[in-house]
Protein backbone atom coordinates (compact mmCIF):
# COMPACT_ATOMS: atom_id res chain seq x y z
CA UNK A 1 0.00 0.00 0.00
CA UNK A 2 2.82 2.16 0.85
CA UNK A 3 4.04 1.65 -2.65
CA UNK A 4 1.21 2.22 -4.34
CA UNK A 5 1.22 6.22 -2.43
CA UNK A 6 4.65 6.30 -3.39
CA UNK A 7 4.03 5.73 -7.20
CA UNK A 8 0.84 7.77 -7.03
CA UNK A 9 3.52 10.92 -5.65
CA UNK A 10 5.65 10.51 -7.73
CA UNK A 11 3.15 11.02 -10.57
CA UNK A 12 2.26 14.41 -8.59
CA UNK A 13 -1.21 12.49 -7.52
CA UNK A 14 -2.88 13.27 -4.35
CA UNK A 15 -5.80 11.84 -3.02
CA UNK A 16 -8.16 13.56 -0.98
CA UNK A 17 -8.91 12.34 1.84
CA UNK A 18 -12.87 11.12 0.53
CA UNK A 19 -10.48 9.25 -1.92
CA UNK A 20 -8.67 7.58 0.64
CA UNK A 21 -10.96 6.69 2.65
CA UNK A 22 -12.42 4.95 -0.54
CA UNK A 23 -9.73 2.96 -1.00
CA UNK A 24 -10.00 -0.43 -1.63
CA UNK A 25 -6.85 -1.80 -0.17
CA UNK A 26 -6.96 -1.28 3.26
CA UNK A 27 -10.27 -2.93 3.48
CA UNK A 28 -9.59 -6.50 1.59
CA UNK A 29 -5.93 -6.43 4.17
CA UNK A 30 -7.92 -6.99 7.18
CA UNK A 31 -8.87 -9.88 5.60
CA UNK A 32 -5.76 -11.10 3.62
CA UNK A 33 -3.37 -9.79 6.72
CA UNK A 34 -4.25 -11.99 9.26
CA UNK A 35 -4.63 -15.08 6.61
CA UNK A 36 -1.34 -14.47 5.00
CA UNK A 37 0.51 -11.47 5.87
CA UNK A 38 3.80 -13.75 7.60
CA UNK A 39 2.96 -16.22 4.59
CA UNK A 40 5.56 -17.33 1.72
CA UNK A 41 3.54 -16.36 -1.02
CA UNK A 42 4.82 -19.47 -2.37
CA UNK A 43 3.17 -21.45 0.02
CA UNK A 44 -0.31 -20.51 -0.42
CA UNK A 45 -2.87 -23.07 -2.50
CA UNK A 46 -6.47 -22.57 -4.18
CA UNK A 47 -7.36 -24.80 -1.30
CA UNK A 48 -6.96 -21.76 1.52
CA UNK A 49 -9.63 -19.82 -0.27
CA UNK A 50 -12.11 -22.42 -1.30
CA UNK A 51 -12.48 -26.16 -0.51
CA UNK A 52 -14.82 -28.77 0.84
CA UNK A 53 -14.60 -29.83 4.62
CA UNK A 54 -14.07 -33.41 5.01
CA UNK A 55 -16.15 -33.30 8.22
CA UNK A 56 -19.03 -31.24 7.20
CA UNK A 57 -18.76 -31.64 3.22
CA UNK A 58 -19.53 -27.60 3.38
CA UNK A 59 -17.60 -25.17 1.38
CA UNK A 60 -14.75 -23.31 4.06
CA UNK A 61 -12.27 -21.20 3.56
CA UNK A 62 -11.53 -17.44 2.85
CA UNK A 63 -14.48 -16.95 0.19
CA UNK A 64 -17.07 -18.46 1.82
CA UNK A 65 -16.15 -16.62 5.17
CA UNK A 66 -16.49 -13.47 3.94
CA UNK A 67 -19.54 -14.26 1.98
CA UNK A 68 -21.03 -15.63 5.34
CA UNK A 69 -19.84 -12.62 7.66
CA UNK A 70 -19.89 -10.02 5.41
CA UNK A 71 -21.57 -10.36 1.53
CA UNK A 72 -20.87 -11.25 -1.88
CA UNK A 73 -19.80 -7.68 -2.80
CA UNK A 74 -16.94 -7.59 -0.28
CA UNK A 75 -15.57 -11.40 -1.34
CA UNK A 76 -15.47 -9.66 -4.84
CA UNK A 77 -13.45 -6.61 -3.89
CA UNK A 78 -10.93 -8.73 -1.69
CA UNK A 79 -10.17 -10.96 -4.22
CA UNK A 80 -9.72 -8.18 -6.69
CA UNK A 81 -7.51 -6.91 -4.78
CA UNK A 82 -5.68 -10.42 -3.71
CA UNK A 83 -5.00 -10.76 -7.78
CA UNK A 84 -3.73 -7.29 -7.79
CA UNK A 85 -1.58 -7.74 -4.82
CA UNK A 86 -0.08 -10.99 -6.57
CA UNK A 87 0.51 -9.55 -9.96
CA UNK A 88 2.64 -7.21 -8.08
CA UNK A 89 4.98 -9.72 -6.24
CA UNK A 90 5.46 -11.18 -9.42
CA UNK A 91 7.34 -8.22 -10.44
CA UNK A 92 9.21 -8.65 -7.14
CA UNK A 93 12.62 -11.12 -8.01
CA UNK A 94 12.14 -13.67 -5.42
CA UNK A 95 8.54 -13.70 -4.82
CA UNK A 96 6.67 -15.61 -6.79
CA UNK A 97 9.34 -16.91 -9.30
CA UNK A 98 6.58 -17.12 -11.88
CA UNK A 99 4.00 -19.33 -10.04
CA UNK A 100 0.58 -19.09 -11.24
CA UNK A 101 -2.19 -17.12 -8.86
CA UNK A 102 -4.03 -19.34 -6.63
CA UNK A 103 -6.61 -16.38 -6.27
CA UNK A 104 -7.22 -17.42 -9.95
CA UNK A 105 -8.25 -21.22 -9.62
CA UNK A 106 -11.83 -20.09 -9.30
CA UNK A 107 -13.98 -17.97 -10.58
CA UNK A 108 -14.96 -13.99 -8.97
CA UNK A 109 -17.99 -13.51 -9.91
CA UNK A 110 -19.57 -10.30 -9.41
CA UNK A 111 -22.65 -9.52 -7.91
CA UNK A 112 -25.38 -8.95 -9.23
CA UNK A 113 -26.15 -4.84 -9.70
CA UNK A 114 -28.91 -2.95 -8.04
CA UNK A 115 -31.46 -2.78 -9.85
CA UNK A 116 -34.38 -0.72 -8.37
CA UNK A 117 -35.16 2.98 -9.73
CA UNK A 118 -37.37 5.46 -8.26
CA UNK A 119 -40.09 7.71 -10.43
CA UNK A 120 -40.44 10.89 -10.82
CA UNK A 121 -43.19 11.89 -8.89
CA UNK A 122 -42.14 9.52 -6.04
CA UNK A 123 -39.05 12.12 -5.65
CA UNK A 124 -41.45 14.40 -5.63
CA UNK A 125 -43.27 12.83 -2.83
CA UNK A 126 -40.06 12.07 -0.76
CA UNK A 127 -39.21 15.76 -1.10
CA UNK A 128 -42.40 16.93 -0.07
CA UNK A 129 -42.44 14.78 2.80
CA UNK A 130 -38.74 15.81 4.13
CA UNK A 131 -39.66 19.47 3.66
CA UNK A 132 -43.28 19.03 5.84
CA UNK A 133 -41.65 17.13 8.85
CA UNK A 134 -38.54 19.66 8.47
CA UNK A 135 -35.97 18.21 6.74
CA UNK A 136 -35.51 20.98 4.79
CA UNK A 137 -31.77 19.94 4.03
CA UNK A 138 -32.79 16.46 3.04
CA UNK A 139 -35.38 17.69 0.81
CA UNK A 140 -33.03 19.91 -0.93
CA UNK A 141 -30.31 17.38 -1.02
CA UNK A 142 -32.88 15.04 -2.87
CA UNK A 143 -33.91 17.54 -5.51
CA UNK A 144 -30.31 18.48 -6.05
CA UNK A 145 -29.38 14.81 -5.93
CA UNK A 146 -32.70 13.72 -8.37
CA UNK A 147 -31.53 16.70 -11.48
CA UNK A 148 -28.11 17.08 -11.12
CA UNK A 149 -27.68 12.91 -11.26
CA UNK A 150 -24.66 12.69 -8.45
CA UNK A 151 -24.28 10.04 -6.14
CA UNK A 152 -25.46 10.54 -2.33
CA UNK A 153 -21.09 11.05 -1.22
CA UNK A 154 -20.80 13.76 -4.51
CA UNK A 155 -24.31 15.92 -3.79
CA UNK A 156 -24.43 16.12 -0.13
CA UNK A 157 -20.83 17.59 -0.11
CA UNK A 158 -21.91 20.13 -2.73
CA UNK A 159 -21.00 24.30 -1.48
CA UNK A 160 -21.88 27.32 -2.33
CA UNK A 161 -18.63 28.44 -3.85
CA UNK A 162 -19.01 25.43 -6.57
CA UNK A 163 -22.34 26.75 -8.16
CA UNK A 164 -22.40 28.89 -11.60
CA UNK A 165 -24.21 29.11 -14.39
CA UNK A 166 -24.75 28.37 -18.41
CA UNK A 167 -27.10 29.65 -20.78
CA UNK A 168 -29.46 27.68 -19.69
CA UNK A 169 -29.39 27.93 -15.55
CA UNK A 170 -27.82 26.57 -12.15
CA UNK A 171 -25.25 24.12 -11.92
CA UNK A 172 -21.85 23.62 -9.74
CA UNK A 173 -18.84 22.42 -11.01
CA UNK A 174 -17.04 19.79 -8.82
CA UNK A 175 -14.56 16.34 -9.36
CA UNK A 176 -16.40 13.42 -8.36
CA UNK A 177 -15.20 11.68 -5.38
CA UNK A 178 -15.15 7.67 -7.17
CA UNK A 179 -13.34 8.76 -10.09
CA UNK A 180 -11.99 12.53 -9.72
CA UNK A 181 -13.36 12.95 -12.61
CA UNK A 182 -14.89 17.38 -13.72
CA UNK A 183 -18.32 16.79 -13.37
CA UNK A 184 -20.94 19.55 -14.21
CA UNK A 185 -24.26 19.31 -11.56
CA UNK A 186 -26.73 21.05 -13.56
CA UNK A 187 -30.31 21.74 -11.80
CA UNK A 188 -33.62 22.51 -12.93
CA UNK A 189 -35.77 25.04 -11.90
CA UNK A 190 -37.72 22.89 -9.61
CA UNK A 191 -34.80 21.87 -7.73
CA UNK A 192 -32.96 25.54 -7.83
CA UNK A 193 -36.34 26.65 -6.21
CA UNK A 194 -36.02 23.80 -3.44
CA UNK A 195 -32.08 24.97 -3.24
CA UNK A 196 -32.90 28.93 -2.94
CA UNK A 197 -35.90 28.00 -0.66
CA UNK A 198 -33.95 26.20 1.59
CA UNK A 199 -31.06 28.52 1.61
CA UNK A 200 -33.65 31.46 2.69
CA UNK A 201 -34.97 28.84 5.38
CA UNK A 202 -31.31 28.53 6.83
CA UNK A 203 -31.02 31.95 8.14
CA UNK A 204 -27.45 32.37 7.19
CA UNK A 205 -24.70 32.82 4.24
CA UNK A 206 -22.56 30.09 3.62
CA UNK A 207 -18.92 30.61 3.29
CA UNK A 208 -18.01 29.44 -0.31
CA UNK A 209 -16.56 26.18 1.21
CA UNK A 210 -19.33 25.38 3.78
CA UNK A 211 -21.12 22.29 2.87
CA UNK A 212 -25.05 23.68 1.60
CA UNK A 213 -27.18 20.81 3.52
CA UNK A 214 -27.74 20.45 7.21
CA UNK A 215 -29.33 18.37 9.31
CA UNK A 216 -32.63 19.77 10.99
CA UNK A 217 -31.15 19.39 14.56
CA UNK A 218 -32.67 18.59 17.62
CA UNK A 219 -34.48 19.44 20.95
CA UNK A 220 -34.70 18.15 24.34
CA UNK A 221 -38.06 16.01 24.90
CA UNK A 222 -39.71 17.22 27.43
CA UNK A 223 -42.63 14.48 29.05
CA UNK A 224 -44.90 15.10 32.13
CA UNK A 225 -44.48 12.34 35.04
CA UNK A 226 -47.26 10.07 36.86
CA UNK A 227 -48.63 11.69 40.27
CA UNK A 228 -46.92 10.83 42.45
CA UNK A 229 -43.91 9.76 41.20
CA UNK A 230 -40.34 10.94 42.08
CA UNK A 231 -37.62 11.24 39.10
CA UNK A 232 -38.74 8.51 36.57
CA UNK A 233 -38.56 9.59 32.96
CA UNK A 234 -39.12 13.12 32.22
CA UNK A 235 -37.43 12.82 28.76
CA UNK A 236 -34.93 16.23 28.80
CA UNK A 237 -31.70 15.71 26.63
CA UNK A 238 -29.31 18.44 25.26
CA UNK A 239 -30.29 20.88 22.08
CA UNK A 240 -28.53 19.06 18.79
CA UNK A 241 -27.48 22.06 16.94
CA UNK A 242 -27.81 21.76 12.95
CA UNK A 243 -24.83 20.37 11.47
CA UNK A 244 -23.42 19.33 7.93
CA UNK A 245 -24.75 16.26 6.66
CA UNK A 246 -22.50 13.12 7.37
CA UNK A 247 -22.43 10.05 5.21
CA UNK A 248 -24.32 7.92 8.22
CA UNK A 249 -26.95 10.89 9.22
CA UNK A 250 -27.87 11.56 5.79
CA UNK A 251 -28.94 7.53 5.00
CA UNK A 252 -30.50 7.70 8.36
CA UNK A 253 -32.79 10.84 8.00
CA UNK A 254 -34.02 9.35 4.60
CA UNK A 255 -34.99 6.18 5.87
CA UNK A 256 -36.95 8.34 8.30
CA UNK A 257 -38.75 10.35 5.26
CA UNK A 258 -38.59 7.25 2.88
CA UNK A 259 -40.73 5.34 5.59
CA UNK A 260 -43.12 8.43 6.33
CA UNK A 261 -43.85 8.66 2.40
CA UNK A 262 -43.84 4.92 1.73
CA UNK A 263 -43.76 2.53 4.32
CA UNK A 264 -41.30 0.52 6.53
CA UNK A 265 -41.53 -2.30 3.57
CA UNK A 266 -39.90 0.00 1.25
CA UNK A 267 -35.84 -0.55 0.98
CA UNK A 268 -35.05 1.86 -2.59
CA UNK A 269 -32.13 4.04 -1.46
CA UNK A 270 -30.92 7.37 -2.07
CA UNK A 271 -28.20 6.21 -4.52
CA UNK A 272 -30.65 4.66 -6.70
CA UNK A 273 -31.72 8.41 -8.01
CA UNK A 274 -28.92 7.99 -10.12
CA UNK A 275 -29.68 5.05 -11.97
CA UNK A 276 -33.14 6.62 -12.37
CA UNK A 277 -31.78 9.43 -14.13
CA UNK A 278 -30.13 7.25 -16.64
CA UNK A 279 -33.25 5.29 -17.29
CA UNK A 280 -35.54 8.70 -17.72
CA UNK A 281 -32.43 9.77 -20.30
CA UNK A 282 -31.92 6.65 -22.47
CA UNK A 283 -36.26 6.11 -22.59
CA UNK A 284 -35.79 9.76 -24.14
CA UNK A 285 -33.19 8.82 -26.73
CA UNK A 286 -29.97 10.02 -24.80
CA UNK A 287 -26.86 9.51 -26.25
CA UNK A 288 -24.24 7.38 -24.34
CA UNK A 289 -21.97 10.46 -24.88
CA UNK A 290 -24.41 12.73 -23.66
CA UNK A 291 -25.30 9.67 -20.20
CA UNK A 292 -21.49 9.55 -20.39
CA UNK A 293 -20.71 13.83 -20.02
CA UNK A 294 -24.00 13.92 -17.51
CA UNK A 295 -23.09 10.98 -15.18
CA UNK A 296 -19.08 11.64 -15.25
CA UNK A 297 -18.34 8.16 -15.88
CA UNK A 298 -16.62 5.74 -18.48
CA UNK A 299 -19.99 4.52 -19.67
CA UNK A 300 -18.39 6.36 -23.84
CA UNK A 301 -15.73 3.85 -25.46
CA UNK A 302 -14.26 6.84 -26.43
CA UNK A 303 -13.96 8.76 -22.87
CA UNK A 304 -10.21 8.66 -22.25
CA UNK A 305 -10.26 11.17 -25.27
CA UNK A 306 -12.85 13.10 -24.31
CA UNK A 307 -11.04 13.11 -20.89
CA UNK A 308 -7.81 14.60 -22.44
CA UNK A 309 -9.72 17.71 -24.57
CA UNK A 310 -13.34 17.92 -23.92
CA UNK A 311 -13.26 17.57 -19.83
CA UNK A 312 -16.95 19.20 -19.45
CA UNK A 313 -19.44 19.25 -22.17
CA UNK A 314 -22.02 21.84 -21.27
CA UNK A 315 -24.02 21.30 -24.21
CA UNK A 316 -24.09 17.56 -23.74
CA UNK A 317 -25.06 17.25 -20.48
CA UNK A 318 -28.01 19.78 -21.14
CA UNK A 319 -28.82 17.40 -23.84
CA UNK A 320 -29.50 14.50 -21.43
CA UNK A 321 -31.24 16.71 -19.42
CA UNK A 322 -33.56 17.19 -22.19
CA UNK A 323 -33.65 13.51 -22.63
CA UNK A 324 -35.03 12.85 -19.55
CA UNK A 325 -37.44 15.33 -19.58
CA UNK A 326 -38.62 12.89 -22.77
CA UNK A 327 -38.49 10.09 -21.17
CA UNK A 328 -40.34 11.19 -18.11
CA UNK A 329 -43.11 11.62 -20.46
CA UNK A 330 -42.58 8.62 -21.93
CA UNK A 331 -42.55 7.12 -19.06
CA UNK A 332 -45.89 8.07 -17.62
CA UNK A 333 -44.85 10.50 -15.48
CA UNK A 334 -45.26 14.34 -15.32
CA UNK A 335 -42.22 15.75 -16.21
CA UNK A 336 -41.24 18.56 -14.23
CA UNK A 337 -41.06 21.85 -16.51
CA UNK A 338 -38.18 22.93 -14.45
CA UNK A 339 -36.24 21.28 -16.98
CA UNK A 340 -35.87 24.00 -18.94
CA UNK A 341 -34.82 28.13 -19.09
CA UNK A 342 -33.46 28.33 -15.88
CA UNK A 343 -32.96 32.09 -15.15
CA UNK A 344 -29.41 33.09 -15.80
CA UNK A 345 -28.16 34.02 -12.44
CA UNK A 346 -26.15 32.31 -10.03
CA UNK A 347 -27.32 30.81 -6.75
CA UNK A 348 -26.72 33.81 -3.98
CA UNK A 349 -28.23 35.80 -6.59
CA UNK A 350 -31.56 33.87 -6.61
CA UNK A 351 -31.55 33.95 -2.66
CA UNK A 352 -31.19 37.61 -2.93
CA UNK A 353 -33.88 38.62 -5.19
CA UNK A 354 -35.82 36.05 -3.31
CA UNK A 355 -35.00 38.05 -0.55
CA UNK A 356 -35.74 41.34 -1.93
CA UNK A 357 -38.64 39.82 -3.82
CA UNK A 358 -40.30 39.03 -0.21
CA UNK A 359 -39.71 42.97 1.39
Amino acid sequence: MELRKAERLAKGVVWTKRQEQRDSWPRAWKWLGPRFGDCDPKTIQPEHFLRIDPVTGNATGLVPEIESKVSITERHMVIKVWRALWSRMQAMHGYCDGLTDPGKAFANSAPDPRQEIWVRREVLTLVRVAWRNNFYGLAACMAVAWDSMLSPIDARTLAAGQADRDGVGLFFRLDRAKTGRAAAATLSQWSTAILVAYLDQLGVDLLDATPLFWTRGGRPVSRKGKTGQWGGDHGGGRHIAPRPYTKDRLEKDFAKVRALAFGKDEWRQLGDMRRSGAVEGDAGGGSITDQSNKMANTVSASNRLRKTYNPVNFASVRRFDEARAIGAERLEQRAAESVMTAPLMTLLELQRKRREGGK
